[in-house]
C-alpha cells in the first residue's frame, strides 16, 4: 500500500525524528527539550493600519500636533487607555479606546509598542541626506505585504524570512511547525518543509466524502502506483494532504475548546493557535518551535474610518488578549511572542472621514518574554515640513522592519547569520532592539 493513513502517521513520525538528526544541535533540535519551547505568531492587519490612530500621544506637545493635524479623525485625550509607558523621547502614550482589553498586559509589562518603525533599505531619519534610499514600490498594497513576508531586500526570494529561518534551524515534526489559519502566505515558505494551511477553525472539510464509496475510491487513487510520474507525484501529495488534516483534526480534538476567546474571525483564529500550542508534545506534532500567521483585513480605510477602525481594532485587542491570557494558563506566557505587521501606515491628516495610504506605523508585541513598561523609538514630529514627512503627512521610518524581524529571530532561537537573513542590516548602526 502506497500511502495508507497508518503508513502516512509512521513515516511523518519517522521523518520528524530522524530525517535532519545528523545536523541537528541544541536549539536546532525540533526535539530538544520542551522546556525550551518557543513560538512566534505573527497578526497581520491587512489594508495598513492607520497605527496613529492606534497608539497615540497621551498628553503635551505631541498630542496637540496630532489634534492639529487630524482634528476630525484625532481620538478625545480624556477616552485614552493609559499605558503609563513612553516612547524613546519621552513622549507618553495611550491606546484607542476600542483596545482597552489590552491595558493587562501593558500594565504587567508583557507588551510595547514598536514606535514609528516601517519598511526602509537604510536609515533616512537624522542621516539629512537627500539621495536616500526608500524601498520599492511605497504604499503598494500587496507588494508591501510582500516585502514584510520577505525582508526589505528580499523581494526576489521566493521564500519568507520565518521560512527560511525555519529552514535554517532545521526545525521539524511530524507535522509542519510552520502554520497559516490565514491562508498561504510567503511569510512561511522554505525549501525544507511544506507549512500547514488551515482554516480559522484547524482542520477543513472534505464535504463531498459523504459516503463509504466515494472514500473507497479516493483511497484507491491513493494507493495507486502510477507509471506517468506526474500523476503518482500528484496522488502522493494529495494523500499527503488528506492524511495531514485528518492528524490535525485529531490533534485539535485532543486539546477540546479553551475558555475567553472572542467569537470572531480573528478569535477563532487565535483560538485555534493556542489549541495548536497546547497539543505541541503530541504525536502527530512534537513541536519545540511553531510558527503562526494569522490576518484580518478591512484596514485600508479611506472613507468612514472612526467606527470601522474602532471595531478592528477592538477585534484585534480582545482576541489577542484573550490569547495572551490563555498563555499564561498554560503557564508559556514567556515561550510565545505575539505581534503585528500591516502593509504600512497612513497618512496624518485626514481625507475627509477616512486616511490615505502613508508609510510608517507602529507595532504591538504582546508576550513575557517582552521588555514592557516603556515603548520602543522616537515619537515623531507630525509638523509639515518636519524631517519626518517624506510626503504631504506620510511618515518616514526610524525603525525598520528588518531590525524588528531580526529581534524575533534571535529571540527565537536563531543561530544564523541575521545579516544574510536580513541584508538590510548591513546598512543600520544594530541588528536588533532591545524590546525581547
Amino acid at each position: 500500500m502506497k500511502l495508507s493513513r497508518r503508513h502516512f502517521l509512521k513515516g511523518t513520525a519517522a521523518l520528524g525524528a530522524t530525517s535532519v538528526a545528523p545536523v541537528m544541535t541544541g536549539l536546532n533540535m525540533a526535539h530538544a527539550s520542551q522546556d525550551d519551547y518557543k513560538a512566534l505568531v505573527c497578526i497581520f492587519l491587512f489594508g495598513g493600519n492607520d497605527a496613529y490612530n492606534m497608539v497615540i500621544p497621551d498628553g503635551g506637545d505631541a498630542y496637540g500636533e496630532y489634534f492639529a493635524a487630524r482634528p476630525d479623525l484625532a481620538i478625545s485625550q480624556n477616552d485614552l487607555v493609559k499605558l503609563n509607558i513612553a516612547s524613546d523621547n519621552g513622549v507618553k502614550l495611550g491606546l484607542h479606546p476600542a483596545m482597552d482589553s489590552l491595558k493587562t498586559a501593558f500594565s504587567e509589562e508583557n507588551a510595547t509598542v514598536i514606535v514609528n518603525s516601517g519598511q526602509l533599505v537604510e536609515p533616512i531619519i537624522g542621516e539629512n541626506n537627500p539621495n536616500s534610499r526608500v524601498p520599492d514600490f511605497l504604499m503598494a498594497h500587496n507588494l508591501q505585504q510582500t516585502m514584510w513576508q520577505s525582508g526589505a531586500e528580499n523581494m526576489d526570494d521566493k521564500l519568507g524570512w520565518a521560512g527560511r529561518m525555519v529552514q535554517g534551524m532545521d526545525l521539524s515534526g511530524s507535522l509542519s511547525p510552520l502554520m497559516s489559519l490565514n491562508g498561504e502566505q510567503k511569510w512561511l515558505r522554505n525549501n525544507y518543509v511544506e507549512p500547514l494551511v488551515m482554516t480559522s477553525e484547524g482542520a477543513g472539510d472534505y464535504n463531498g466524502l459523504n459516503n463509504s464509496d466515494r472514500v473507497g475510491a479516493m483511497m484507491r487513487h491513493f494507493d495507486e502506483k502510477y507509471a506517468n510520474l506526474f500523476a503518482d507525484n500528484y496522488s502522493t501529495t494529495m494523500a499527503n494532504r488528506y492524511h495531514e488534516n485528518g492528524a490535525l483534526d485529531e490533534v485539535l480534538a485532543s486539546t477540546g475548546d479553551l475558555d475567553g476567546f472572542p467569537q470572531t474571525g480573528l478569535g477563532n483564529m487565535l483560538h485555534t493557535t493556542a489549541k495548536l500550542i497546547k497539543a505541541r508534545n503530541t504525536a502527530s506534532l512534537q513541536h519545540n518551535r511553531q510558527v503562526f500567521f494569522v490576518g484580518l483585513g478591512g484596514f485600508d480605510t479611506h472613507k468612514d474610518q472612526v467606527g470601522a477602525h474602532a471595531a478592528l481594532l477592538g477585534q484585534v485587542s480582545d482576541a489577542l488578549a484573550a490569547f495572551y491570557q490563555e498563555m499564561k494558563v498554560q503557564g508559556l506566557a514567556d515561550n510565545v511572542t505575539a505581534f503585528t505587521m500591516s502593509d504600512f501606515g497612513r497618512r496624518i491628516m485626514a481625507n475627509d472621514s477616512g486616511t490615505d495610504h502613508g508609510w510608517a506605523g507602529h507595532q504591538l508585541v504582546v508576550g513575557g518574554a517582552v521588555k514592557g513598561g516603556k515603548a520602543y523609538g522616537n515619537w515623531p514630529d507630525l509638523m509639515p515640513g518636519s524631517e519626518y514627512d517624506y510626503n504631504n503627512g506620510r511618515l518616514i521610518p526610524e525603525i525598520a522592519a528588518d531590525q524588528v524581524n531580526a529581534t524575533l529571530a534571535n529571540w527565537f532561537g536563531y543561530q544564523g547569520d541575521l545579516e544574510k537573513l536580513f541584508p538590510s542590516l548591513k546598512t543600520f548602526p544594530q541588528n536588533t532592539l532591545d524590546f525581547l
